[in-house]
């Protein structure tokens, strides 16, 4: 659960472990794109490269397996993964995109990340390291104040 109440009656499937693989995965995927976008279509280059940034930006402060800098909860990095998914999408209206093959790959990429956002199990913290320092935790006691 990302903390989004659509999400909810999706089977919990990933765990945070395995989600993690498949952020990763997920960047390569968008730097490949990039690259081989890049001599036919350079809005669609830029575009993947974007997205493959910020996937990589996400999965690296997160507190999870795989996560480096741990500075967001992996239910934090839910919320995000959804904005990942939409603005995928949104990448097939760019000019310069529209009404190629390389929109297909971003609405392609735009449903996968629907997806796998929402069977993947957020509430799984079985790898985080820094439960009550993370970023997200601060903000909140900030609210609360």
């Amino acid at each position: 659960m990302s903390g989004l109440k659509f999400d909810d009656r999706m089977p919990k499937l990933i765990s945070s472990k395995k989600h993690a693989v498949i952020d990763y995965v997920h960047v390569g995927v968008n730097f490949l794109a990039a690259a081989l976008f890049f001599k036919r279509n350079k809005p669609a280059a830029t575009a993947a490269f974007a997205l493959g940034a910020s996937v990589l930006a996400n999965a690296l402060m997160t507190d999870y397996e795989l996560g480096v800098f741990r500075v967001i909860s992996f239910k934090t990095h839910g919320l995000l993964d959804y904005g990942v998914a939409a603005a995928s999408s949104a990448m097939q209206g760019i000019p310069g995109i529209s009404d190629t093959a390389e929109a297909k790959f971003f609405r392609a990429q735009g449903a996968a990340e629907s997806l796998i956002a929402g069977v993947t199990d957020y509430g799984d913290e079985s790898g985080a390291k820094r439960k009550g320092r993370r970023l997200d935790d601060k903000l909140e006691m900030l609210k609360a104040a």
